[in-house]
Formats: C-alpha cells, sequence, structure tokens
C-alpha cells in the first residue's frame, strides 16, 4: 500500500518549482531558496519559472540547478515571455522582442513591436510564434519578421469570437485551442495544422482548459477525462464517475500536474466549493491511486472552515508538494505495509 506522509511545511511561500532532485522556493521577502542544498540567493522576482537545467525569474536572472548565477547582459526592463526548443523569447517595454539562444547565450534576433498589435501566444519551433489579435491567430516568423498564414475566427463563429485565455497548445506539428463567441452562444475546440493554418477538425466534445502531456491533450472535467490523439484527431474519454460517486467528489482542472503516467489533480467535496482535495489517477492502469484531504488543522472538525484551498501541486518520483496560500506542503511516498 502507498501512502504519502507530510514530510515539511514551509512558510510564506510566494511561488516553487519541483524538480526531479531538488525544491525551490520563492518566498515573499524574494529570495530564491534550494531546499536540497540548503542555499539561498536574493532576488527581486516575483515568479520563478523552469527551463532544461535552469531556474528562470522576472527579475532577468538565470541560475542553474545548484544556484549559481549564470551572468548575462540582458536589455534593461525586458522580462521572459514565453519558452520552448532552444529558444528564449523576451519583450522590452512592449515595443522590441528579443529572441534569445540558450545554448549560445546570445540575442539571436531583436524585433521592432512598437506598432505591433496583439499579444504572442507561444513558440511553434525555434523560428515562428503563434499571435493572436483578438479577432485572428497567424503564425509569424521572428526571422523573416513575416506573416506565414492567419485564421480568422469569424470564418468559424460567423461573429466576434476569442480565444479561451490566450491558451494555445502545439503538438504533432499541430495547433490546438479553444475559442468562443463574446457572448459564448458558440464555441470550438481547433485543431489546426501548424504548417499552413489548415483547419484540420473542431470538436465541441472537449474544451475549456487544455493541457499537454506526451504529446496527448487532456481535459479534465468533473467525472471524466478526455484525451485527444492529435495525431489521428481521435478523443478517448476515461468515466470516472464510479470513482468519483464513491468519494463523493467532483474532479476539477484549475491545477493539473503529470508526471510518469500519472495525473494529478484537483477535487472537491460533493457540495463544497473548495478545492482542497488532491488526487493521484494511474493513466496506463486507469485507475485512482490516492486522495488526500488538506485541512487548516487536521485535529479539527472537517468542515467547511477547516478546508485549505489548493493553489498548486508538482511531483517527482518520492515527493508530492502542494501550495496551499503562501504555505507549502511537502509529502513524501512511503510504502506502508497492508494489515
Amino acid at each position: 500500500m502507498i501512502k504519502y506522509l507530510l514530510k515539511s511545511k514551509i512558510e510564506s511561500i510566494r511561488d516553487f518549482i519541483l524538480t526531479d532532485t531538488y525544491i525551490f522556493t520563492l518566498d515573499i521577502d524574494s529570495v530564491l531558496y534550494n531546499e536540497t542544498l540548503k542555499k539561498s540567493v536574493e532576488t527581486t522576482t516575483t515568479n520563478i519559472r523552469r527551463f532544461k537545467n535552469y531556474i528562470l525569474t522576472y527579475s532577468n536572472n538565470f541560475y542553474d540547478y545548484n544556484l549559481n548565477r549564470n551572468t548575462y547582459n540582458v536589455p534593461n526592463e525586458c522580462f521572459f515571455y514565453d519558452l520552448g526548443y532552444d529558444s528564449y523569447i523576451f519583450l522590452n517595454n512592449s515595443t522590441s522582442m528579443f529572441l534569445y539562444n540558450f545554448e549560445e547565450r546570445s540575442i539571436k534576433k531583436q524585433i521592432d513591436f512598437s506598432n505591433y498589435e496583439g499579444g504572442i501566444i507561444c513558440l511553434v519551433d525555434n523560428e515562428n510564434t503563434l499571435i493572436d489579435n483578438g479577432k485572428n491567430i497567424y503564425l509569424y516568423n521572428l526571422l523573416s519578421e513575416k506573416t506565414i498564414w492567419q485564421y480568422d475566427l469569424e470564418t468559424y463563429f460567423h461573429q466576434p469570437a476569442q480565444i479561451m485565455e490566450g491558451r494555445v497548445l502545439v503538438s504533432n506539428n499541430k495547433i490546438i485551442f479553444f475559442a468562443h463567441t463574446e457572448d459564448w452562444s458558440n464555441y470550438a475546440t481547433f485543431v489546426l495544422d501548424a504548417q499552413t493554418g489548415e483547419v484540420l477538425f473542431t470538436t465541441q466534445e472537449m474544451g475549456m482548459k487544455l493541457i499537454t502531456y506526451n504529446d496527448f491533450v487532456y481535459q479534465i472535467q468533473r467525472k471524466a477525462i478526455k484525451i485527444l490523439d492529435p495525431k489521428n484527431l481521435k478523443i478517448e474519454t476515461i468515466d470516472v464517475s464510479t470513482y468519483c460517486d464513491e468519494q463523493s467528489i467532483f474532479l476539477d482542472d484549475h491545477t493539473v500536474f503529470f508526471y510518469k503516467d500519472k495525473l494529478y489533480t484537483l477535487a472537491r467535496g460533493q457540495g463544497s466549493d473548495v478545492y482542497n482535495i488532491w488526487v493521484i489517477f494511474n493513466l496506463k492502469t486507469q485507475l485512482f491511486e490516492y486522495r488526500e484531504d488538506m485541512f487548516i488543522n487536521p485535529k479539527k472538525k472537517k468542515d467547511e472552515k477547516n478546508k485549505i484551498f489548493i493553489n498548486d501541486i508538482q511531483a517527482n518520483d518520492n515527493l508530492v508538494a502542494i501550495r496551499c496560500s503562501d504555505n507549502l506542503y511537502v509529502f513524501e511516498k512511503q510504502d506502508i505495509e497492508s494489515k
């Protein structure tokens, strides 16, 4: 029997990253700390991100996993906007974009965006990015500074529409996103060919918050898990209603994390508005392996007032890290002998 036991509680946490071997925390005083190595670095950042073997901060600093500072004279007032492949994008005062190559540790391209209206969505590859100007989505080549193709959402909806939260995924040379009309009277998930912009597939079967893992696209529903295969454009539905009914819970897509064929996601009790439960679903066996309820004081009555709202969840082989408000709870995996 597998059980996760509380290993530690770290207070006053603004953000955190759990890697295979390290726990990085950023406290409310903007101190970046490596829990494994017991090292800390003063920063001026409010958020941290992970890219390859680097920890990146909004204060323009790059740190490797040992918290050794990697110096580079990043353009003033730049912050990282998107990550992917071998390149790294900066945006400077909303007027210039810098394409930064991590392997060469140098700026590959500077692009003038002073007369540009729209938002960068994500990188498609080392040269192309997707842009959304509120009316259509188009593929923009960062090196030639030219539009490769564009797709107008009104072509499908016949009325003004927008992409859900600017969330666009790239998988198997496909562009996947969920879009809806301004009044939400119509909506759909789109799959476009990344090279041509051709619409290959649309569906209303899954949408809203989509996430990729191992080249598949997932959507967590209240009592089901939807999986889209971009290769053959087929959708699989994993019905988990039996488990949800037995446990009296609903699943939630507020925080979703994948690690080695396991899905870590939130849940709430039926009749409750607080997502204070985390569960582990095995994608291979299609069974739930674990459930844990988070409470302010586990020794007191387990009612609505005692529940903690979970903000983030991450995991590795041995640990599960749960951030609730500004506290980080670290659970360690242990094998418990069945009685």
